[in-house]
């Protein structure tokens, strides 16, 4: 059986009185109280549109050219080629 988790935060907002009312009337066809009935569709709206700013979708042509930068050998840059020509240093294996 799992913890229930302490509630030790608190939301308050302003509304309409039709509002209310129209959120308390769902709430009841749920059979659930109007705070639960608020931060469970609060909560499901959260968790849908941090789902749909967490994916990246991409067409075929997209997903192609990625796939094509990914496998694809960049030149080098100026900074690369002298690093290349420094002193390698020894690690501990060798």
């Amino acid at each position: 059986m799992g913890t229930l988790a302490i509630k030790d935060a608190r939301l308050e907002l302003k509304t309409t009185k039709e509002t209310k009312e129209l959120l308390t009337k769902a709430a009841l066809l749920d059979g659930m109280d109007l705070s639960s009935f608020m931060l469970a569709s609060a909560m499901k709206q959260a968790r849908a549109t941090l789902q749909n700013h967490s994916i990246i979708t991409l067409s075929a042509e997209g997903q192609a050219r990625l796939v094509e930068l990914l496998h694809a050998q960049p030149e080098p840059t100026e900074a690369m080629k002298a690093l290349r020509k420094l002193p390698r240093l020894k690690t501990r294996a060798e």
